[in-house]
């Protein structure tokens, strides 16, 4: 046996890959549900496609802006768990469809957007009977077992890989 072999410092190695396997896992997580944007839909067993609107709208659903997508964030971050959410106000209603009121004020912004944009949309929105519209539920972010076998896989890889470099 050599007499230049050193010991690993397994304790140092192992903080960094805790450290190490909370990012990946937190990065992936992210990226998985920013996934849903690009393909209209959530992956939770299965996927799960959005309803499609009933126009054509030139995007993606839920993609205009790029508001509620870049809103999907990581909340919290630890060795027992990550909290993935969204800072969005209107990320709730979107994810898990309701009903929303048609206000007065909800009226005046319609008409205010048919003036800016001209667009018939908004003056039927505006003059419309119904006193409610039922938003359809959108998912994009929530429990899924197809991130977590991912994660899983991703996981285990990173550990093997660490160990198997050990010389």
């Amino acid at each position: 046996m050599s007499k230049n072999f050193k010991t690993p410092d397994f304790s140092r190695m192992w903080k960094q890959l805790r450290q190490d396997l909370v990012e990946i896992a937190a990065t992936e997580g992210e990226n998985f549900f920013h996934s849903s944007f690009d393909k209209e839909g959530f992956t939770d067993v299965a996927f799960e496609p959005w309803q499609k609107t009933h126009e054509q709208l030139g995007y993606k659903i839920l993609t205009r802006g790029g508001t509620l997508r870049k809103s999907v964030q990581t909340f919290e971050e630890s060795l027992n768990r990550i909290v993935f959410g969204s800072d969005s106000e209107y990320a709730e209603i979107h994810n898990n469809g309701g009903i929303i009121p048609i206000t007065k004020r909800s009226r005046g912004f319609f008409w205010k957007m048919y003036e800016k944009t001209g667009d018939i949309k908004w003056k039927y929105l505006a003059l419309t009977k119904a006193d409610h519209f039922k938003m359809p539920k959108r998912q994009f972010i929530g429990e899924s077992k197809t991130l977590l076998d991912k994660l899983d896989k991703i996981l285990t890889g990173e550990i093997s890989e660490r160990f198997n470099n050990l010389k």
